[in-house]
């Protein structure tokens, strides 16, 4: 190797100089002196060199230009090295386009810097130039498909981006603003361009305000997150939500009109598709919509009236500590600004909350008990063979992850968004996005002391820059420290920390561990000093994990709060939590509800005046999660929860205005759901029919009455008078799934269709339509008095696609001549809920003739039972992801093993008359003998069992069961079920994994 290049420290010599020798034959002349000294500053010199030999290869490398403009500018070798040398996806794009050198690194001509001041890499560019930027990148970039557009205009202003950052040319917060910034420039493009075709197709969507005329309505992109600190990494997912102003329709198209919240669910799905699905250059963004109102189970777009009821009534500590960063990214910056300023007044609190502190320990101990599974689960891969695995507790998780391990970037996120939320009440001024703004403003407040905020500053932006060069490098998502020894010393060296002189110098990679340690260290103990401070009665000792360590302190602080300002309440709640450990179920409850009562000085007086009603609502505190947080949003409901339903109470007491009226209705209906809760909660099951029928029955029965009141305040709505039965009559409103088999349960979805009489004329079945939109709209919003339920009205004939109401005749068509054999087993469940009754019980009894017809003869049977086979083989294997919604029912020997027998037996058979809840289904099939005894009790006893422990867990949880019960979860559901006097031998879990077996050995036997 020639003598220049001895001082360049090379981990593969013979390659280097082989490397070497071409890169000599083609660099041009004037640039080869400088070559060896460039290679020794930087960080991986292998690397460089192997790049550099590529781009100058005679055979696919840079062309005769681009060697030219390196000649001419010898500062971009610099800049070009620099790139080949930190980073390889972007030294794979240089390969690929040499000409972006041209665009990114040619320095400032002479007149514009004089008039301008720096250009180039070496000022920061604006939101305008960018934009500016890419309408001229887009105009020479006319025959290219939108997606690679956008990736490729990501990749060059990440090549300019990039070399500011590890230049030194840039700060920290300057980087992520960049980077930021050009993710929204991205989105508000790809939004555009994904609106120009549904535009043609539907027209602009309007809505029609209060005041009169029609308003243009357009979708808002918020960002939350990384983004929406304008914090954004090299290798970040966005966090989106998507939210529009008001309902309404759009103006027409081509394709006619639609309504607002269609159009933008296309709008939104259209925009996702252009800028997270796959192209020639990669994504353009990873897209992570779980911060969205109910997370991944809510709606992919929601109004922003339901959006900030969600916010007010449902949402949890850690989904409000979110809004902090949220901020209106791309589209109705307008619309998106006006909803965060609504429901700013629930994030930043005037009063103090525990409960904001609870949430950040408890998002810690879930962070530390995903961090120590990883490592368990690395650990046993690494082992050679079972013999070397020893079992003991499971290890630390070592401080080698910038983001997730304690102290690092995500307790400093957090500890700064604690402490905004504690305080930003009284001091907007603290109410600041971005991490080190909001820091110093809490210091400059006198939140956070001078020591603290700079060790916490310096630890952050030590964070984050590792957090960079991870990233930079292959440009994946990555936080956890690299473990072979060379890479972490090159990892280091990109991090600025140079070898030291000396044999027996520390290498690089190991002062970068000391000083990570240190930070972590820092970081650690001053979030635990400042959380610990925010509670008078915190323990010395370093506080457990979770929900219980929040409870260990916070407990004695609120019981002493009491007994000085409320004795009579404060008496009752000592003896109530007295001997109770700190993970009581009820100890938690009580506490959880006096911390939300605390805020209302009407119901705090109200109890300490009857103070027994706590102890009443004890029971309700101990068996279900679901009854607390139903009080803890409406703390004053407290008597109400723990007395049982007034049955006699009408759900709709007043005469007022169709809109008051509709608020009157969820907030009857929110009330008689809580006394439901709380009867079958301590209550036991009464009725000739095993629980939980009953009390699904009771649901059903409540669902039902909202229904009807929904449909004639659409119908007074639209017709602007009263209605009685006369004028419902040509409309039917069905019911399928779970309320059609009267098996309704909390968090259960309504499967709606709707149907009007033939022979009206267009106009009335458009009216019709409106109607029937504007019941979902009743039922389904999220409003500031809560909301009903979610109703789902895709099993209508051809799904998403079919008109929402079609006639008797064309639903009929469609059932004689095309419906699956799904479908059809789906409208065993079909039953008239509200409209005109007598309608609706012609279509039942015609669509299910029609449908037997259909599938009438062994032939026939033979079909559906191959083509239900199939489906829900393929619904087995869905359910087999790891977060697989619905997953109890769709496993093997799942509900729908169960579902699939009874529907198939009943077309099969030619059986008439198989409705109602499960067990009513199964008794006509035992009667006409298409089950034997056996075969009917198999599926009576585990429909019954899986209906109740899955409703059982609703009522403990408020969710559905997710598979088979985990043992904490499976004592309380098997209390409550003994309790509904089912009673079994040997545990729960057990006797329901036996039930499944048994019903798949069942399931195969029929469709065998």
């Amino acid at each position: 190797m020639l003598a220049e290049y001895a001082a360049v420290v090379f981990a593969d010599p013979a390659r280097a100089e082989a490397n070497l020798s071409r890169v000599e034959a083609r660099l041009p002349v004037s640039l080869r002196p400088a070559l060896a000294s460039l290679l020794a500053q930087t960080p991986a010199p292998d690397d460089a060199l192997n790049f550099l030999e590529r781009f100058l290869r005679a055979d696919g490398g840079a062309p005769s230009g681009i060697l030219a403009f390196l000649e001419e500018n010898p500062a971009s070798l610099h800049y070009l090295l620099t790139v080949f040398s930190f980073s390889r996806f972007l030294s794979e794009t240089i390969l690929q386009q040499p000409d972006l050198l041209t665009t990114v690194l040619r320095p400032p001509r002479s007149s514009d810097a004089a008039a301008q001041g720096p250009q180039g890499i070496e000022r920061t560019r604006t939101a305008e130039e960018l934009d500016d930027e890419f309408d001229h990148f887009q105009a020479a970039s006319s025959n290219v498909p939108p997606a690679v557009v956008l990736a490729r205009f990501k990749r060059r202003e990440y090549l300019r981006i990039m070399l500011r950052d590890v230049l030194k040319l840039a700060t920290l917060a300057e980087t992520t603003l960049e980077l930021s910034q050009l993710a929204d420039l991205l989105l508000e493009r790809a939004l555009r361009m994904s609106a120009s075709a549904l535009a043609a197709a539907y027209g602009t969507p309007e809505s029609s305000p209060s005041g009169g005329g029609r308003q243009p309505c357009a979708l808002a992109v918020l960002a939350l997150g990384k983004l929406g600190g304008h914090e954004l990494n090299y290798s970040s997912d966005i966090d989106l939500m998507f939210l529009f102003a008001a309902d309404g329709e759009t103006t027409g198209g081509a394709s006619g009109t639609i309504t607002n919240r269609e159009y933008f669910v296309r709008l939104a799905q259209a925009l996702l598709t252009l800028i997270a699905a796959s192209s020639p250059e990669g994504t353009v963004f990873r897209v992570d919509l779980r911060l969205r109102p109910q997370g991944s189970e809510g709606e992919l777009v929601i109004s922003v009236p339901a959006a900030a009821e969600y916010y007010r009534t449902r949402a949890r500590e850690w989904e409000l500590q979110s809004l902090i960063r949220a901020r209106g990214a791309a589209g109705d910056r307008e619309a998106a600004r006006l909803f965060l300023k609504e429901i700013r007044p629930l994030v930043y609190q005037r009063e103090f909350r525990l409960e904001v502190v609870e949430a950040v320990l408890n998002a810690r101990e879930q962070i530390t008990r995903t961090l120590t599974r990883r490592q368990t689960r690395r650990g046993i891969a690494r082992l050679a063979s079972p013999a070397d695995l020893v079992l003991e507790a499971p290890p630390e998780p070592p401080a080698r992850n910038v983001k997730l391990s304690p102290g690092g970037i995500r307790d400093i996120e957090f500890l700064a968004q604690c402490l905004q939320r504690l305080y930003g009440g009284e001091d907007p001024w603290l109410q600041a996005a971005p991490t080190l703004v909001a820091l110093q403003r809490l210091h400059d407040k006198g939140h956070v002391s001078g020591r603290d905020f700079n060790l916490l500053a310096a630890a952050y932006e030590f964070l984050r820059t590792i957090e960079h060069r991870l990233q930079l490098r292959d440009g994946l998502q990555r936080h956890q420290l690299p473990e072979a020894p060379a890479s972490l010393d090159r990892l280091a060296r990109r991090c600025g920390i140079e070898p030291a002189p000396g044999p027996a110098a520390p290498s690089p990679g190991s002062v970068l561990l000391v000083r990570l340690a240190e930070h972590l260290d820092h970081v650690r103990e001053i979030y635990n000093r400042l959380l610990l401070r925010q509670r008078p009665e915190a323990s010395r000792t370093r506080p457990r994990a979770g929900v219980a360590a929040a409870d260990d302190a916070a407990g004695p602080a609120l019981l002493r709060r009491l007994t000085e300002e409320f004795p009579s309440l404060g008496a009752e709640a000592a003896q109530l939590t007295a001997g109770l450990e700190s993970a009581s179920y009820l100890r938690r409850g009580l506490l959880r509800y006096l911390a939300s009562a605390l805020l209302s000085p009407v119901v705090m007086e109200r109890l300490e005046a009857e103070p027994e009603r706590l102890g009443r609502a004890a029971a309700l505190f101990e068996r279900s999660d679901l009854a607390v947080d139903l009080l803890c949003r409406h703390p004053e409901e407290i008597e109400q929860l723990a007395n049982p339903p007034r049955q006699e109470q009408p759900i709709l007491p007043f005469s007022r205005t169709v809109a008051q009226r509709a608020d009157d209705l969820r907030c009857e209906y929110r009330l008689a759901f809580s006394r439901e809760v709380a009867a079958q909660l301590l209550g036991a099951s009464e009725g000739p029919q095993p629980a939980p029928f009953l009390f699904l029955e009771r649901f059903t029965s409540l669902a039902e009455s909202a229904l009807r009141e929904a449909l004639r305040l659409a119908a007074e709505e639209s017709f602007e008078h009263a209605v009685n039965p006369r004028v419902l009559q040509p409309f039917a409103v069905l019911a399928l799934g779970r309320i059609g088999s009267r098996e309704m349960s909390i968090g259960s979805d309504a499967d709606l269709l709707f149907a009007v009489a033939d022979g009206l004329t267009s106009a009335e079945r458009e009216r019709w339509r409106r109607i029937a939109e504007r019941l979902v709209q009743i039922v389904s919003s999220h409003t500031r008095e809560g909301v009903l339920f979610a109703v789902d009205t895709r099993l209508r004939p051809r799904g998403s696609e079919g008109e929402l109401v079609p006639t008797c005749e064309a639903l009929l068509g469609y059932l004689t001549a095309d419906a699956a054999p799904w479908e059809a087993i789906t409208f065993l469940k079909l039953r008239p809920v509200a409209g005109n009754p007598e309608l609706g019980a012609r279509i039942v009894e015609q669509a299910q003739a029609a449908l037997r017809a259909r599938y009438a003869g062994q032939a026939k049977a033979a079909e559906m039972a191959r083509e239900l086979a199939r489906i829900r083989a393929k619904v087995e294997q869905d359910a087999a992801a790891p977060r697989a919604k619905g997953r109890f029912k769709k496993m093997p020997g799942g509900f729908y093993d169960l579902e699939y027998v009874i529907g198939y037996l009943a077309f099969a058979h030619g059986i008439a008359g198989v409705g109602g809840n499960t067990l009513d289904q199964i008794a006509p099939l035992a009667s006409a003998g298409a089950l034997d005894a056996q075969q009917a009790e198999t599926l009576r006893l585990t429909a019954a069992l899986y209906r109740a422990a899955d409703h059982a867990t609703r009522l403990i949880t408020g969710r559905p069961l997710a598979g088979w019960p985990e043992p904490a979860l499976a004592e309380r559901v098997a209390r409550l079920l003994r309790q509904w006097e089912m009673n079994w031998q040997g545990e729960l879990r057990p006797l329901m994994e036996e039930r499944g077996r048994l019903l798949r050995e069942l399931y195969s036997h029929v469709f065998s």
